[in-house]
């Protein structure tokens, strides 16, 4: 089974969504689907609307957005069964026939997409097609409660359907409802409840750890799961003692746990009749063993995750910040063990960890961000980026890189003294990065590639550069048939498609004002004002000169030499000159204090 889709709408954080759809949907994908953003902003609101889909949660008004009874909470879940989990009532639904009958596989198949509503205004609901499900009946919309039904037996609607091979099952429904041609309400009753026995086969399938898990205990009960890690002692027990496949998944989940963990076993004790069975960690170094209580809470964590996931097949699990007691090496043992599980299973993970966020899987993300005191949803659309642009993002996406994803506005710097300078200088300025949550990029003089990850999450952001990515040339570009010389600027934003007829005309017309300088060639410097402006008009500041010349024209010379005299690392250097600046109550150039108040601006909208 897998998850296609999921609707949201008045739930919670979650208001009407956008117009079109009237709703905020996500698209899920096979493996692993990351949600990702700020805290407090309704990225667990999503695995919450699984439990009240699959009926582990009751919805109350506490659950509408903004309390506001009056309008309609609605959240639909669109599901793909594999043909093997439809066995269950293949029989029941074909009319005896073999199983291996190709009609009857062709029949099964109309059940696998599946769409599960639940609304507060009606009951819940099982959707095939534009066809209601509801308990043993199959009924067009609207779904009325008048008296004067008219019930089609389905074994009337699996005689057509098998003589008219080749049509849909619910064309065939409502083709013989059309035929009925009677007052009231025309109906298809089915010889199982099969809204009852989807509703049972998504709650086996589907399950969740919720963000706060227990210390992996147990209370002598026969369970074979417990995701809140309650009873996780009972289920390792039960598996221990329990059929040769259990018995099998157990060892698997010790051998994987002795892999992580090399100088450590797990071993869970023997439960008694007046006392629960117990998991114990040996450390291999002293030979003693030591309770699950006393070990730190990442163990705890990992063992809780590895009892669920290692034997698993088929399922799809929601993962509430997995990482919550995993330090940086820790985090990424977690991430191959989601990677190796979800060859059989899809994973939805939320999660504060830019290490869980893979950077060639980027297109299975969604970001979560408040807008107007809504929760909005962004996932980048489908083939978004070419296999080259792919292969760039893996390479230049990296852990610190990743944080923006987790902010509320960006800026991207061309070089690393940037990212040490900027932070401290927003700070001095009561602007602080931080407090505001904006990340900052080390995006180099090609920058095209975050400018369109950016733009494809609706991220606000800005862009800062020197002043020969502008002015220099470097590159060309094709306008109108014809390669025209450009600077980094312009290739940027030209590769990425964004700029306009306008843009390129300019473009054209100015490269009869290239010139050679110390042999390169660059823009008159006449052009740099009108220059500068056009590049602004897509969120591009350029400075006056490079970073480090900006601040020798405002007087920091001999601090800047100071700096590289105490440290070869650019970070450390710039983050020691704006740290010296700011001690000395000295000025912070004019360029940076607006590159600052523009970028905290972005982050207040």
């Amino acid at each position: 089974m897998r998850l296609i889709s999921l609707r949201l709408k008045n739930f919670r954080s979650y208001g009407e969504g956008n117009s079109r759809e009237s709703a905020h949907t996500l698209i899920f994908k096979e493996g692993i689907n990351l949600v990702v953003g700020e805290n407090n902003v309704g990225k667990s609101n999503i695995l919450r609307s699984f439990e009240f889909i699959t009926g582990s949660l009751q919805l109350d008004d506490t659950d509408r957005y903004c309390g506001n009874v009056e309008n309609e909470v609605l959240l639909e879940l669109e599901v793909l069964f594999a043909d093997e989990e439809l066995r269950e009532f293949s029989r029941a639904l074909s009319g005896e026939r073999p199983r291996e009958d190709p009609k009857v596989r062709m029949l099964m198949r109309e059940f696998r997409r599946i769409h599960f509503i639940l609304s507060s205004v009606t009951t819940q609901r099982v959707r095939i097609g534009d066809l209601y499900i509801q308990g043993n009946l199959i009924r067009p919309p609207p779904l009325a409660t008048e008296s004067g039904h008219t019930d089609v037996p389905w074994k009337q609607i699996l005689e057509n359907y098998y003589n008219t091979y080749g049509s849909s099952i619910t064309a065939v429904i409502k083709n013989e409802i059309d035929k009925a041609k009677k007052p009231g309400i025309c109906r298809v009753m089915l010889p199982i409840d099969l809204q009852l026995t989807l509703l049972g086969l998504l709650r086996q399938k589907l399950k969740v750890f919720s963000e706060v898990r227990q210390r992996p205990s147990g209370r002598n009960e026969g369970v074979l799961e417990s995701y809140d890690g309650g009873l996780v002692a009972d289920v390792l027990a039960n598996l221990k003692m329990g059929t040769p496949q259990q018995r099998d998944s157990f060892e698997l989940i010790k051998r994987k746990f002795n892999e992580l963990f090399p100088n450590l076993r797990m071993e869970v004790n023997k439960a008694t009749p007046s006392t629960p069975p117990r998991i114990v960690v040996r450390k291999e170094t002293t030979d003693y063993e030591v309770s699950i209580d006393r070990v730190g809470a990442g163990i705890g964590e990992m063992i809780i995750l590895l009892t669920h996931l290692m034997a698993s097949k088929g399922m799809v699990f929601g993962l509430d910040m997995p990482e919550l007691h995993f330090h940086p090496h820790a985090q990424r043992l977690l991430l191959e063990i989601l990677r190796e599980r979800s060859q059989n299973n899809q994973i939805l993970v939320v999660t504060h960890s830019p290490i869980l966020l893979e950077p060639k899987e980027i297109e299975k993300v969604t970001v979560v961000r408040e807008q107007r005191g809504e929760t909005a949803c962004t996932q980048l659309p489908a083939d978004y980026f070419t296999s080259e642009e792919k292969d760039r993002i893996e390479r230049h996406l990296t852990t610190y890189n990743r944080e923006f994803f987790f902010s509320r506005a960006a800026l991207a710097v061309e070089g690393p003294t940037e990212l040490g300078a900027m932070p401290v200088f927003s700070k001095a300025l009561g602007k602080d990065f931080d407090t505001l949550g904006v990340s900052i990029i080390e995006a180099g003089k090609y920058f095209d590639i975050f400018v369109k990850l950016l733009n494809g999450l609706r991220f606000p952001f800005l862009v800062m550069c020197d002043r020969d990515v502008l002015m220099n040339i470097e590159k060309s570009i094709e306008i109108n048939k014809r390669k025209t010389k450009t600077s980094a600027v312009f290739y940027n934003l030209s590769k990425i498609d964004l700029l306009k007829r306008k843009h390129k005309l300019k473009i054209s017309k100015i490269e009869t004002r290239i010139v050679k300088a110390k042999r390169k060639e660059k823009y008159d410097d006449n052009l740099y004002s009108e220059l500068k402006a056009m590049a602004e008009e897509f969120g591009i500041f350029v400075l006056s000169s490079d970073f480090e010349g900006v601040l020798e024209n405002a007087g920091y010379g001999e601090l800047l030499k100071k700096a590289q005299s105490i440290s070869e690392s650019k970070v450390t250097c710039g983050r020691f000159v704006a740290q010296e600046i700011v001690k000395q109550n000295s000025k912070i150039p004019q360029e940076f204090i607006d590159v600052i108040a523009s970028v905290a601006a972005k982050s207040t909208k």
